[in-house]
């Protein structure tokens, strides 16, 4: 399994409330339907410890391989999730795709 990080930035006219707003309420419906898509969290930044990356947020999605990821981009969902993406954010985010090396799994967040 892989997934995608990357940044977040809020458009200069959203404040951070209408930010999150939307991308929870709009956008993320849109995002979630993409094929093969595994999992999907979006990281609100609270504050800075260390070092000098300004975000704010992160978001994460996962696919069962490089493939998977390529066909969600590609589908009719994947492309409407990133033509949506200027309506409340900077499209000047950085993107990675990562393996994970599990060393504490996270606790289990799934809502009943």
């Amino acid at each position: 399994m892989i997934k995608t990080i990357g940044t977040a930035y809020r458009r200069e006219d959203f404040s951070r409330e209408a930010f999150f707003d939307y991308w929870l309420n709009v956008h993320a419906p849109i995002s979630k339907e993409a094929p093969g898509i595994r999992g999907y969290v979006v990281s609100e930044v609270v504050r800075k410890i260390a070092g000098g990356l300004e975000v704010d947020a992160f978001v994460e999605q996962w696919f069962d391989d490089e493939e998977a990821l390529a066909e969600a981009t590609a589908s009719p969902a994947g492309q409407a999730a990133w033509a949506d993406v200027a309506n409340y954010a900077k499209t000047t985010g950085t993107f990675w795709v990562a393996k994970q090396h599990i060393i504490v799994p996270p606790p289990d967040t799934r809502r009943a």
